[in-house]
């Protein structure tokens, strides 16, 4: 890598976090240009700032799931090395070891690079379906202590750190009980939720005849004082994957005795001398002959191989010889370079070319108007002042079927359609077909731009051509105004409220750029830009509205949905004759709902359609491909439907079973042009949506516009994509301006070939009888 990774130090007693401390602070002391910081600094931190971080599903999260979530994350922003604690491996249970191996899976797909404290947990890697990849094995260190005078034996067994079933304890309890050691001292305090487990451990042992001591917490110099002291040390856990229990005894003098397993062997070669390998079965008998012989358990070792030195130097080292890592898929990173000839950005990100200025394009401003000459040569003249340069500007004006034809200055177009009702869209259709500029603005003749409202509107449409963009409309009482006022004075004099709702809509979108599928809303047809380019691409807006209102906000939404970048213009600022909708002498309840019953069919999204009704065009389609056993597909359609009730689930072949292909929701052929598409290889069992609806509902609205989704067991499922990302796929002929995301949902299963379908309509079948 060209430059060292910012490393990570958490906070808290996690053992994990300690560590990933010290390791810190010795990479410091030997380069201290390597920065450090906490996980609140991390907001902070640059995108595309190689990051690395120690990792272990509870040092992130509450749920394996949760760890996942917010580790992927991360690396969207920031390209990762890991260093991976705690492998998952058979100890680990049926219930937790899949959800264990599906996060590890996560985080080394998403990582830049991955790193282990031994060769075993390397080989649990691959053997547990993690990791094949490369892995650099970096050893956890042996403190560098300076040996001092040896206690006296305190006459007992000594097992170091937590206490939880399978750590180790019962295998040292037999084998002193055995010994005739009749004293076991547990350094350190139960694991939290295993108080009870520890509690029945005292009581087991009384039963065998040994009394044992319970130490608690103790800081370091105590629990080196007493570890010192114990008469034999013993490493009894099993199921190991790297201990730093081992280190610790070793880095106080001790020479322990450790059940041999791939662990123990592996730190028995790299550090000859240091510990005593015993198989269970000669555990009774090591302890004997231990307790009889303290001066065996000293390995009088000094320095002892691969101190933290020697791990700073080792970490160091691995990152400078990484190759490079590719740019974050961050938005600030995946965004283009602000000297880029590149016409994208992630998801919305139109922030990222805020420091750029293009050449000022070819506009052709559409006026549309009906029957209001005066406003219309307020408008004009306004149009004449602007500072967007003359011979790089086009005035056509649209009109809707005037009684009588307006007039315009020479140098001004005029096209004309019949009179029959109200309809906008159809004359600014009519007034782009008519133009020729590369960037379209359009106004409405009652509306009176400020002389900097051109350059401000297509400054972004001119950069990206993909950007829409809304300018700031204010209101004013011009009635009584010559039109030879200029707009900036007569605006300001006779001004009138201004819609506080859209206000506070841009104040608290960032000026849209954090929008979503409900932010067409904020963008007013009568001061939008688009390029010419994008507004072919997206179709023109709908001729069939005929009624004042909704053509804006349909064709705003259709945008957004071909993968529009919404930008809110406050400099663009053009003044309206008169108030705001809310303020004109109509029935706003019921132009309200011919508006809202108008648009709930063509924008199907939540907060704009029906809640129950089902739309012409579905917001979620899974599509379930390949041929599979019919019951294991009619489970599979009947689960997902179960979850997303107004999907819509697609077969490749028409569905043979009848209670299928009763459902409308179920069906075989093309795939329908939805909001997002899930692409599913295998039938599934959805038993709890969250938090995968979240994400999809979420998908295309944000950076991230394609999803790869995991099974709980880490088992692929296919990719979710967003209407958005496909279009901007299709214009670009790459997958580009947005990010792929992952999610290991924990609620859905793998479906076996023949699932019990009685027990499942029935609903008294777990979730053996399915998966």
């Amino acid at each position: 890598m060209s430059v060292h990774p910012v490393l990570l130090t958490p906070a808290g007693p996690h053992g994990v976090a300690a560590y990933a401390r010290a390791v810190a602070e010795e990479v410091r002391a030997l380069d201290p240009s390597v920065a450090a910081v906490t996980s609140d600094d991390l907001p902070a931190l640059a995108a595309g700032t190689p990051v690395h971080v120690h990792v272990t599903e509870r040092l992130w999260g509450a749920s394996p799931e949760e760890a996942t979530e917010r580790l992927t994350t991360l690396a969207r922003r920031h390209p990762l090395t890991v260093t991976l604690h705690d492998a998952p491996q058979a100890s680990d249970g049926e219930r937790n070891r899949p959800r264990r191996r599906a996060f590890y899976a996560s985080v080394t797909r998403a990582a830049h690079a991955v790193a282990v404290n031994s060769a075993h947990e390397r080989a649990l890697l691959a053997e547990e379906g993690v990791w094949d990849g490369p892995v650099e094995v970096v050893p956890l260190p042996v403190p560098a202590l300076t040996p001092g005078p040896r206690p006296r034996p305190d006459g007992t067994v000594g097992v170091l750190g937590y206490f939880y079933p399978g750590k180790g304890h019962d295998e040292a309890l037999a084998a002193a009980a055995a010994a005739g050691v009749g004293r076991v001292t547990i350094l350190g305090r139960a694991s939290d939720g295993h108080a009870a487990d520890l509690d029945a451990f005292v009581r087991r042992a009384a039963d065998a005849g040994v009394a044992v001591e319970v130490t608690g917490w103790l800081d370091d110099a105590e629990m080196a004082e007493r570890a010192r002291a114990v008469s034999v040390p013993v490493i009894a856990h099993q199921h190991v994957s790297a201990s730093a229990s081992l280190t610790s005894w070793i880095g106080w003098g001790r020479r322990p005795l450790a059940l041999r397993n791939r662990y123990i062997d592996e730190m028995a070669a790299l550090r000859p001398g240091t510990l005593l390998p015993v198989e269970l079965s000669g555990l009774a008998a090591a302890v004997r002959a231990a307790a009889e012989d303290p001066d065996a358990t000293w390995h009088g070792i000094h320095p002892v191989p691969v101190g933290p030195a020697d791990v700073a130097r080792a970490y160091l080292a691995w990152w400078a010889a990484l190759p490079a890592p590719a740019a974050a898929a961050g938005p600030a990173a995946a965004a283009p370079a602000a000297d880029s000839d590149a016409r994208w950005v992630v998801g919305n990100r139109w922030d990222h070319v805020a420091g750029r200025d293009p050449e000022p394009p070819r506009v052709s401003v559409i006026v549309t108007h009906y029957d209001q000459p005066e406003e219309l040569a307020r408008t004009l003249a306004a149009l004449a002042q602007q500072d967007h340069p003359a011979d790089r500007l086009e005035i056509v004006v649209a009109d809707d079927g005037s009684p009588e034809a307006p007039v315009v200055p020479d140098g001004v177009t005029l096209v004309r359609q019949e009179d029959r009702g109200f309809r906008a869209a159809a004359a600014r259709n009519l007034g782009v077909a008519a133009s020729t500029g590369d960037v379209l603005c359009f106004l409405d003749a009652d509306t009176t731009p400020e002389p900097g409202y051109v350059r401000a509107l297509t400054r972004l449409p001119a950069l990206l051509s993909e950007a829409v963009t809304v300018g700031r409309r204010r209101h004013a009482d011009l009635a009584d105004v010559d039109a030879g006022v200029p707009i900036v004075e007569a605006g300001p004099a006779y001004e009138l409220p201004e819609p506080a709702w859209l206000r506070e809509q841009y104040a608290r979108t960032g000026n849209l750029l954090q929008s979503d599928d409900r932010s067409y809303r904020f963008v007013i047809g009568a001061v939008m830009g688009c390029s010419r380019a994008f507004f072919a691409d997206v179709g023109g807006f709908d001729e069939t509205f005929s009624a004042y209102g909704g053509e804006d906000w349909e064709w705003t939404h259709r945008a957004w949905q071909a993968g529009a970048v919404l930008a809110h213009v406050p400099e663009a600022v053009a003044w309206h004759d008169g108030p705001d909708w809310s303020g004109r002498d109509l029935d706003r309840v019921r132009e309200g709902n011919r508006q809202t019953l108008r648009l709930a069919a063509d924008i199907p999204v939540t907060g704009s359609a029906g809640r129950g009704l089902l739309p012409a065009t579905p917001d979620l389609v899974v599509h379930l491909a390949g041929e599979h056993p019919e019951a294991a597909v009619f489970l599979c359609a009947d689960a997902v439907l179960a979850a997303f009730p107004r999907a819509l689930v697609v077969l490749d072949a028409p569905p043979s079973a009848p209670a299928l292909a009763a459902d409308p929701r179920v069906r075989s052929g093309a795939i329908p042009d939805a909001r997002v598409v899930w692409r599913v290889d295998r039938p599934v069992l959805v038993e709890d949506a969250e938090p995968l609806a979240t994400r999809l509902a979420d998908l295309g609205q944000g950076a991230e516009g394609r999803l790869r989704v995991r099974a709980a067991d880490g088992t692929a499922l296919g990719t979710a994509v967003a209407r958005r990302a496909r279009r901007r796929a299709e214009r670009w002929g790459a997958e580009v301006g947005f990010e792929t995301g992952e999610i290991v949902a924990s609620g859905v299963h793998v479906l076996r070939d023949e699932p019990h379908l009685e027990a499942w309509v029935g609903g008294w079948g777990g979730r053996d009888r399915f998966v």
